[in-house]
């Protein structure tokens, strides 16, 4: 910045005479600047000066040609409302401009100007949706709440702005169905009164130590304005301008472009660590949406989860695969975006689910006569835990979308941390489903065709897709292949027995126990699974016995081998509560705790990793008490713990006992886990005040079960996951709002039909017999050691 203040460069595209203006320029200085009185470029030049006093006009074709000196500009700003008419000028921008950013200058992209941040060599990827549109209402940004504190809505409060009003038509550049390769997301769109998280809008990229900020909704100064939207817009445009000329200082350590390194994401996590509804010791992505685990592997002594990963914002769309690496799988560390999608590639619209292995390729002489190249796992009877040295490569499969279209896709690992995943240049490696299966259509997916399970048997690599059949719902379908390039198609593995129209069965896997076979599948709303027994010298699974894993919030698990042979499996855990409060909090998603899961005398057990224990760090209570119609209030206030209760129900037939967890002193937030003779059900009717939150209760059987019954919960901010004498599974969520909604209490009440803990009349059942209990309660630690603290204070707006 200059020692009298500001200057700064407008950019138009018409040419002018080099004369440059303090202050109001008149017509004939207006025409001189190459711009045309009342139009949008004048209004918006008025406005430039009216900000920061001196302004100038920059030819486009001047900077192109080398005759524009930027140097003596603190920042540009091209404010493009008309087509661009001479796309080979900008191009030739391109190289002065990033010349200006990288000695530390600013530029402000705003209107269509933001859909040439390709061509001027800020961004690889332009915005994909771009035009005219009917602005039928109020539209403006809607704010990340990871830049809150952004120089650019200083002034402004909360995180929607109506920048434009209703009632005309107004250009817009926007990403909807892919992301910048480079920029960080600082805004979407919200209209009306509705979020539009899906229209990317407001962007910033760092360019060596310059900053670009690109703005494509509601930039406009020559239209009919209302005064709300026009103090919104006028605000939100002088602070960028501003900001970007010098006049205002903001840490960037939130805002440093893409890929973000470990550290980076570490500092999205450290920011959003005081929201008290934020796991602390089971898996949340650093910032933004989380979904489905994928490429769960165990490699070179490092536990890889990859996930379903959106860096734009807490939203589903645009996936990548985010990466957390693990040495005992209950503490994190973040890793950089391991996948992402490529913009003319079968995955441009997200890199979905799929799963991962280790291999070695076996050179001709090593297989069949005339059998060709193959590979075979990596390791000792395909141990997921072989080292980085016994293996050739590690592969991803996967599902890419494009246009609807939903295709099987190979990526290899480019380096032993398994770091990032290159696309195969053969993508995809199934082109299309096969003809003789009548899939599933529905408005935008033609073909419903994805997720994978990937093993090897029999010498020959076998894989499920999961698909959806018209007319008939959830299939598994298996392929086979020698090198996980060319795959023969074998028919249907699985078929749902029943039919059940309009349902897809996501997220196949197989699991082959020395006591029985299960796969398990996720239908939209449960997984389901099916013990039986895989024929894989037919290609078809024989069912003995269904059911569901986990009836809660529990959706599209993954498993792996751990060196000692165990089966771990982690599912996402879904939100369950309003899109708009993710997007209020900046990220959505968890994952539950890794569950050991087996098929033992022909019964499934699930409960969870031995590893847990590893997290518990203060005894909070180890007693015997009696549980009764008075509660009993424990001496614990916590919102990250473990209780483990041990009880025979029986002891009081026709009770339960109610275990009271987040609880506030006056009972009205509190979430009961109702232990009783056939059931265990978590009461989440007094959970939370929000009336967003879900509040219907879920449960388990235990009629089956052996007594005493062996209860074990984990609450963890809004995660409740419970286990029944490892043998049932359920994990839900909850969202108290109390901030002294800490306590733990225990009662016994009389059956079922009544409130935990009350009588029908709403009094406490002081004569329900009593129930002994054998509790244990921990404080839990972290799963990420390197975010500082457990502070829940909430963050201030």
């Amino acid at each position: 910045m200059t020692d009298d203040g500001p200057r700064l460069g407008f950019l138009i595209e018409g040419s002018t005479d080099g004369r440059k203006t303090d202050g109001g320029a008149t017509k004939g200085e207006a025409a001189a600047e190459g711009v045309s009185d009342g139009t949008e470029a004048a209004a918006a030049l008025a406005f430039a000066r009216d900000v920061v006093g001196d302004v100038e006009t920059v030819a486009l074709s001047a900077v192109a040609a080398g005759e524009a000196d930027l140097d003596r500009f603190d920042a540009l700003w091209w404010h493009a409302y008309d087509p661009v008419s001479d796309p080979a000028t900008v191009a030739d921008c391109a190289e002065p401009i990033r010349a200006f950013l990288a000695d530390g200058g600013g530029l402000f992209c705003s209107a269509r100007a933001l859909a040439q941040v390709s061509a001027l060599g800020i961004d690889p990827v332009p915005p994909d949706a771009t035009g005219t549109e009917e602005v039928t209402d109020p539209v403006g940004p809607l704010w990340h709440p990871l830049y809150e504190g952004h120089p650019a809505v200083e002034g402004l409060s909360g995180l929607r702005h109506h920048i434009r009003p209703a009632g005309s038509t107004a250009p817009y550049a926007r990403y909807e169905d892919v992301l910048p390769e480079r920029a960080d997301v600082l805004a979407s769109t919200h209209r009306g009164v509705e979020d539009v998280p899906g229209e990317v809008t407001v962007l910033q990229w760092r360019i060596g130590s310059g900053t670009v900020i690109g703005v494509g909704v509601g930039m406009e100064f020559a239209q009919h304005d209302d005064a709300t939207t026009e103090a919104n817009r006028e605000r939100f445009a002088a602070d960028v301008i501003r900001w970007l000329a010098g006049e205002s200082e903001y840490d960037t350590a939130l805002a440093t472009g893409r890929p973000k390194s470990g550290r980076e994401l570490e500092r999205y996590r450290d920011a959003l660590s005081g929201d008290r509804d934020r796991p602390s010791y089971h898996v949340t992505p650093p910032a933004n949406w989380l979904n489905d685990p994928n490429g769960m592997i165990h490699h070179d002594g490092t536990y890889h989860l990859f996930y379903q990963y959106n860096p734009a914002g807490p939203y589903h769309g645009t996936v990548h695969w985010g990466h957390a690496v693990s040495e005992d799988l209950v503490r994190w560390e973040d890793r950089p975006v391991a996948m992402s999608p490529d913009p003319s590639g079968p995955d441009r619209d997200g890199c979905w689910s799929g799963c991962a292995v280790a291999v070695k390729r076996v050179d001709d002489a090593d297989g069949d006569a005339g059998s060709g190249p193959r590979v075979v796992p990596a390791g000792d009877d395909a141990d997921s835990s072989v080292a980085a040295g016994d293996a050739d490569a590690v592969y991803a499969l996967y599902t890419g979308g494009r246009d609807g279209w939903q295709r099987p896709c190979l990526a290899t690992a480019t380096d032993d941390d398994l770091t990032r995943f290159e696309p195969d240049a053969a993508n995809p490696v199934i082109r299309s489903p096969p003809p003789e299966l009548d899939l599933l259509s529905t408005p935008g997916e033609p073909a419903h065709f994805r997720d994978h399970c990937l093993w090897y048997e029999n010498d020959r690599w076998h894989q499920l897709i999961g698909a959806g059949l018209q007319d008939r719902g959830g299939a598994a379908v298996l392929y086979t292949s020698r090198d996980l390039r060319e795959w023969t198609y074998e028919g249907p593995a699985l078929v749902t027995e029943e039919a059940d129209p309009g349902v897809v069965w996501e997220c196949p896997e197989l699991l082959r126990f020395s006591d029985g076979d299960l796969i398990h599948v996720s239908d939209y709303e449960d997984v389901r699974y099916f013990r039986g027994t895989f024929d894989a010298d037919v290609g078809r699974f024989r069912v003995d016995e269904e059911g569901v894993l986990d009836p809660g919030a529990f959706y599209a698990p993954q498993s792996l081998s751990t060196p000692d042979g165990r089966t771990i499996t982690i599912g996402w855990l879904r939100e369950e509560r309003s899109a708009q409060s993710g997007w209020d909090a900046g990220w959505s998603g968890a994952m539950s705790l890794p569950r050991e899961l087996a098929v033992v005398d022909g019964e499934l057990r699930q409960r969870p990793a031995r590893e847990i224990e590893r997290l518990r760090e203060t005894r909070l209570v180890d007693d015997r008490l009696t549980a009764d119609g008075t509660p009993e209030r424990l001496d614990a206030t916590v919102e990250a713990f473990e209780v483990r209760a041990r009880l025979d129900p029986d002891d009081a037939p026709g009770s339960a006992v109610s275990l009271r967890v987040r609880e506030s002193p006056d009972g009205a937030e509190r979430t009961a886990v109702r232990i009783g003779s056939d059931r265990v059900v978590v009461d989440r009717s007094e959970s939370s005040l929000d009336r967003d939150a879900r509040d219907a209760p879920v449960g388990v059987a235990v009629d089956d079960l052996d007594r005493p019954l062996d209860v074990r919960v984990f609450v963890d901010a809004s995660v409740l996951e419970l286990f029944v004498n490892g043998r049932r599974a359920l994990a839900t969520r909850i969202y108290p709002t109390r901030h002294d909604a800490t306590g733990v209490s225990i009662v016994a009440d009389a059956g079922e039909g009544t409130d935990p803990g009350r009588g029908p009349d709403g009094g406490t059942n002081a004569d329900s017999p009593g129930v002994d209990v054998d509790l244990s309660m921990w404080r839990m630690g972290g799963a990420w050691p390197a975010v500082g603290g457990t502070d829940r204070r909430p963050r201030q707006r």
